[in-house]
């Protein structure tokens, strides 16, 4: 037995389920973990993943006296910075980066950050995304769907359900069961339903009379609302069904780990099965056993074994990183780029910047489809640059400045190649170094 999988063994005794569930499928498939990560490399990871930036070095230096791995998730989870960053980054997935048709981004992120700060039940959170009626300039909720008012199930199935229904918008779904058929079926859920402008890109959304008995909509389990409000039905049906607690976990892991259960994580059909089932289906149920609580199931996820493995292998191994037997490597978001930078460098805030920094990584794609965050994009070189050029305080050692952009001391052949380098150029070789620029 390899020394690795021989210490995870030894751990499993008293690990959680999601261990010891893992465990298992590495031992069936004999693969071999890799080793647990350094305390340095998970306070890294872990703040980015809750707070969307790097530690400072005063973070790094109190994490390394009193490395408390499970009391950091719990410290980072009441600070206002985590309902801050998540709100950005589930804004980015619900509605992407632009405000096409009108709709409020800001509004929408404010909404999210209160909710996500008192944790808000994630069934309930959803149900008011598909069912908001009141008007946008108002009601963060009614902005998801007037941005997606010309194709909302769509998006709301991808989203909440796993289920990509635009394969079968113009014909059978190719890989699953879903027909054209369906698709108009679910379609018409939204149909009674249209934005109502009450003032300059303020909209409330109408639900008009439904029309005949032929055109009522039908859900995938072939079921037929009971009354008139479609849309309430939908979200009741949506909420309540398996799927969505599945893709609820799902996206969840996928975030964390870089990868989903199901990968892509809102592509679940017949040729895509989940990677690990029995991971899911676990997931699944303890999401609706804690009532769908989002900080729960952050907590069961961070403290996990499985999302403190290293990064560090000699390759890449797609057998290996699908059943999550080492950490997935995923580019940072505009704002995370931002805002450890902004640590890194000691930057002073700057809201203007900050947007325009956003605005220039996403480029082209501001009305792109987000819903897959850590799909790798090209990040701001320009912008990178001239960041960059602020220089570190004239006092800072070499160990400071590896502290502050890597989390961790450089090595000794670092410090040899640092040698003969000005602060200058070392700044900039850090800050554009892929080490810098992923989360690992």
């Amino acid at each position: 037995m390899t020394s690795s999988l021989a210490t995870w063994l030894l751990l499993a005794v008293a690990a959680s389920p999601v261990d010891q569930i893992l465990e298992t499928t590495w031992r069936e498939k004999g693969v071999e973990p890799a080793s647990v990560c350094t305390d340095e490399e998970f306070l890294r990871r872990i703040m980015l993943d809750l707070v969307g930036r790097i530690p400072s070095l005063d973070e790094v230096r109190s994490f390394q006296a009193n490395p408390d791995r499970a009391g950091k998730v719990d410290e980072l989870l009441t600070t206002s910075a985590f309902a801050r960053s998540w709100s950005e980054l589930w804004t980015a997935t619900f509605v992407g980066y632009s405000d096409a048709f009108g709709a409020d981004r800001e509004v929408l992120r404010t909404w999210l950050e209160e909710s996500l700060r008192t944790d808000k039940p994630y069934d309930q959170l959803v149900q008011q995304l598909i069912t908001a009626r009141e008007p946008s300039a108002l009601s963060g909720p009614t902005n998801f769907l007037v941005r997606h008012r010309e194709e909302p199930v769509m998006k709301v199935t991808q989203l909440f359900l796993g289920v990509r229904l635009d394969c079968a918008r113009c014909h059978d779904h190719p890989f699953d069961r879903w027909t054209q058929d369906d698709y108009e079926s679910m379609r018409r859920f939204f149909a009674a339903t249209r934005p109502q402008q009450v003032t300059d890109n303020n909209f409330q959304l109408v639900n008009s009379v439904p029309g005949d008995e032929v055109s009522r909509p039908r859900f995938l389990t072939g079921a037929t609302p009971r009354t008139t409000q479609w849309r309430d039905e939908f979200a009741l049906f949506t909420i309540r069904s398996k799927p969505f607690a599945r893709t609820f976990a799902n996206r969840l892991w996928y975030h964390f780990m870089g990868r989903g259960i199901v990968h892509p994580s809102d592509d679940a059909n017949a040729e895509n099965p989940p990677a690990v089932p029995e991971l899911l289906e676990h997931l699944a149920d303890q999401a609706r056993s804690e009532g769908f609580s989002i900080h729960a199931m952050i907590r069961r996820i961070c403290n996990s074994q499985a999302y403190q493995l290293s990064s560090r292998i000699e390759r890449s191994d797609p057998q290996r990183e699908a059943i999550f037997a080492y950490r997935v490597l995923k580019p940072m978001t505009p704002e995370q780029m931002y805002d450890s930078l902004q640590v890194a460098l000691q930057i002073e805030a700057n809201p203007v910047q900050r947007r325009a920094f956003i605005r220039v990584v996403a480029a082209d794609a501001l009305d792109s489809d987000f819903s897959n965050t850590w799909e790798y994009r090209e990040t701001a070189q320009a912008l990178l640059t001239r960041l960059a050029r602020q220089i570190p305080p004239p006092d800072a050692s070499l160990d400071e400045m590896y502290l502050r952009t890597l989390t961790r001391q450089p090595t000794a052949r670092e410090r040899e190649l640092c040698q003969t380098q000005t602060r200058e150029a070392i700044t900039f070789a850090l800050i554009h170094g892929n080490e810098f620029c992923f989360n690992h």
